[in-house]
């Protein structure tokens, strides 16, 4: 019965696609009420299936188009992140070079104040060694007046002690320039031969602090301490400190300085004590 059923079926479809499809429908109906009904109610649903399915297409294609913006979007959101990213590690790379930038700045503002205050406290011990020197050139120059109110065999300004007469310059110069100075005086510089004479020397300059050539120096070709006069140093009298070096163009010479020589390059400048005999005739 079905496979009748399904052969009729067919017929009938074949006769519906023809010109004369629903008169032919309806005659044929008339045969087969049965199968017309079953066919009439499949066929009244058709409209609605195939809406259905076009509604179904839509929706699908809609899907797929929302898919792909939300790819697009997700994508894009991806990118503004990194972006993002990428702006805050800039922008924290500036902040940590700004706070370098700082504490280096900061370090160097230290390191320039202890640098003022350490010149603040040198230049604070210059003044009291420049006000030291200065009472002592003012001690030194009131000896200098007590010793040129003294009566003796010496010119004025000189100081008189046994044999010989001593000045004592209130300009420092280096050793040729200290020796002209007294050759111009009919002197020479200071020549101790004795204990006694530098005892002396070291009383007068006691209550100062500058150095004051001598007459001994060093030069070429023996390097031996010799006076002016080309007398040797008597080694018993004292011991000259000090480095002494073949390598001054001018030579090496010796000052005394608070009761001690001490042997320097002649180029360098101190005062200096001149020396010459009495004048008899004026002590008698």
């Amino acid at each position: 019965m079905v496979y009748t059923e399904n052969i009729r079926l067919s017929d009938l479809w074949r006769k519906l696609i023809q010109p004369s499809w629903t008169e032919s429908f309806l005659s044929y109906c008339g045969e087969t009420r049965k199968v017309c009904l079953r066919f009439a109610s499949s066929w009244k649903w058709y409209p609605a299936t195939v809406t259905l399915g076009v509604l179904c297409l839509g929706l699908l294609v809609t899907v797929i188009l929302l898919i792909q913006q939300l790819s697009q979007v997700s994508e894009l959101l991806k990118q503004q992140q990194a972006n993002l990213t990428h702006q805050e590690d800039i922008l924290e790379g500036q902040i940590l070079a700004q706070r370098q930038s700082e504490k280096s700045s900061q370090e160097s503002q230290k390191e320039l104040k202890e640098m003022i205050e350490t010149l603040a406290h040198k230049l604070d011990e210059k003044s009291k060694k420049l006000m030291e020197l200065h009472h002592q050139n003012l001690n030194l120059q009131e000896v200098l007046k007590e010793a040129a109110n003294y009566s003796g065999p010496c010119p004025q300004d000189w100081l008189w002690h046994e044999e010989n007469c001593y000045q004592f310059s209130s300009g420092p110069f280096n050793w040729e320039k200290s020796q002209e100075n007294c050759l111009s005086l009919d002197a020479h510089l200071l020549k101790i031969n004795s204990t006694d004479e530098l005892e002396f020397i070291q009383q007068v300059i006691a209550h100062s602090s500058f150095p004051f050539w001598t007459g001994l120096s060093m030069r070429k070709p023996n390097y031996s301490w010799l006076w002016e006069d080309g007398t040797p140093l008597r080694p018993h009298l004292f011991r000259i400190q000090g480095a002494v070096s073949h390598m001054y163009p001018s030579g090496t010479c010796a000052y005394i300085q608070r009761g001690t020589v001490f042997a320097e390059n002649c180029i360098l400048t101190a005062f200096s004590i001149c020396q010459k005999k009495v004048n008899l005739l004026r002590a008698q």
